[in-house]
C-alpha cells in the first residue's frame, strides 16, 4: 500500500516554489553523494560518517534515517506533503518515480531528489485535526505520518476530516527528543491566532505594544481609515513617532494595493506597522522599499517572536488570549 510522506521546503520555507514550478521534492546532505549504489542504512551511515567524522552517534543516525527514507523507502505513487509556512497551507502530490541525484541541476544546493505530481490546490493547515497538526509538526526533513493516512484520504476526497489520535509516530524515536519543541510551540501559537477574533488579534497587538512601553490603543470596532491601534512613547501623545497600526488576521498574504492604501494613512512624522498573520506577496514587499514614509511589516512568524519575547510584560487579561507557560529543558 502507498505510505505518506512529508518531506520539508528547506531549512526557511525557500523550496516552496522551486518544488511547484520543478514538480519535485529535493534534501541536502549533498556531500554524501550520490545514493543510487546504496542499499541500506549501513551503506549510508559509512558515507555519513567519512564526511562528519565529529557528529555524534545520535545525530548521525538521525540524519541517516532521513536520507535513507528518502533514497529508498519512499516509491512511486507514495502522497507527499510539503508545507508552505508563510500561508499556513500544505502542498500535497504523488511521487511519480525514483529517487535520482542531480547535482548542479534542479533545486539549487539540494541535489537528491524525487520528482512530484502537485495537486493543484493546497490544504490549509487549519483544515487538518489537532493530533494530525501535531505530527505535522516534527522538526524532522524526511518523515511519515503513515498513521494519519485515513484522515489524509479523508481530506483529499472533500469529505467532512476526521478526528485522529493514533500511537505517536515511530519516526520521532530517532530523534532527539528535545528538537523541535520550540517550532511546535510556534505552530500552536499560530493556530490559536488562527482561530481568534478579528478585534480580540487587534487588542493582543495593542497589548503587545504596551508591554513594550509604548502607549498603544485600538481606534474602535467603527471606521477606523485603514488603521487599528494608534500608539505614542508617551501617555499623553505629544512626542514622535505616533505609530498607526494595521492588523489583519487572515490566510492570503497581503497585497501591494493594501499596503499602498495603508502608507496613503502615514504623514512624515508618522511610522507605520502592518501586522498580516498570511504575510505578504512580493508586489506589497516591493511597495514597502519604494515608499519614503517609515514602515515594517511584521508576518506571523515575527509577530509570534514578538509576542514570546516580551509574553512577560503583558497584562494577564491579555496573555489570557494565548495562555502560555514557560518550560526549563537540558540546553544540551
Amino acid at each position: 500500500m502507498p505510505q505518506t510522506w512529508v518531506v520539508r521546503a528547506g531549512n526557511g520555507n525557500e523550496l516552496i516554489d522551486p518544488f511547484r514550478q520543478q514538480s519535485v521534492v529535493a534534501i541536502g546532505w549533498n556531500d554524501l553523494g550520490n545514493l543510487s549504489h546504496t542499499e541500506s542504512r549501513e551503506d549510508i551511515k559509512r558515507l555519513y560518517r567519512d564526511s562528519h567524522p565529529e557528529y555524534s552517534e545520535n545525530r548521525m543516525n538521525n540524519h541517516v534515517g532521513q536520507v535513507f527514507r528518502f533514497a529508498h523507502k519512499m516509491a512511486d505513487g507514495d502522497i507527499v506533503l510539503t508545507y508552505d509556512n508563510s500561508v499556513r497551507e500544505y502542498h500535497i502530490g504523488y511521487l511519480t518515480g525514483s529517487y535520482e541525484w542531480r547535482p548542479g541541476d534542479g533545486v539549487r544546493g539540494y541535489s537528491h531528489v524525487r520528482p512530484v505530481d502537485w495537486l493543484d490546490e493546497p490544504i490549509g493547515r487549519d483544515t487538518f485535526s489537532t493530533s494530525l497538526k501535531n505530527a505535522l509538526g516534527s522538526p524532522l526533513t524526511v518523515f511519515s505520518v503513515d498513521d494519519y493516512r485515513d484522515e489524509i484520504d479523508t481530506v483529499l476526497s472533500d469529505e467532512e476530516p476526521i478526528s485522529a489520535d493514533p500511537e505517536d509516530n515511530e519516526e520521532d524515536e530517532e530523534s532527539d527528543p528535545l528538537s523541535g519543541v520550540e517550532s511546535r510551540a510556534d505552530e500552536r501559537i499560530s493556530d490559536i491566532l488562527a482561530n481568534m477574533d478579528p478585534f480580540d488579534f487587534e487588542e493582543l497587538v495593542a497589548a503587545v505594544l504596551r508591554s513594550m512601553g509604548y502607549t498603544a490603543n485600538r481606534t474602535g470596532e467603527g471606521a477606523d481609515h485603514g488603521v487599528d491601534i494608534t500608539a505614542h512613547p508617551d501617555a499623553l501623545g505629544f512626542e514622535t513617532p505616533v505609530i498607526k497600526v494595521q492588523v489583519k488576521r487572515r490566510q492570503d498574504a497581503m497585497g501591494s494595493s493594501e499596503i499602498r492604501d495603508f502608507i496613503g494613512t502615514l504623514t512624515q512624522d508618522e511610522t507605520g506597522l502592518y501586522v498580516s498573520t498570511g504575510g505578504y506577496t512580493r508586489h506589497a514587499c516591493s511597495e514597502r522599499e519604494r515608499t519614503n514614509k517609515r514602515l515594517t511589516l511584521l508576518d506571523r512568524e515575527e509577530f509570534v517572536d514578538l509576542l514570546k519575547q516580551h509574553y512577560q510584560n503583558i497584562d494577564p487579561e491579555h496573555q489570557a488570549y494565548v495562555p502560555l507557560k514557560r518550560i526549563y529543558i537540558p540546553a544540551e
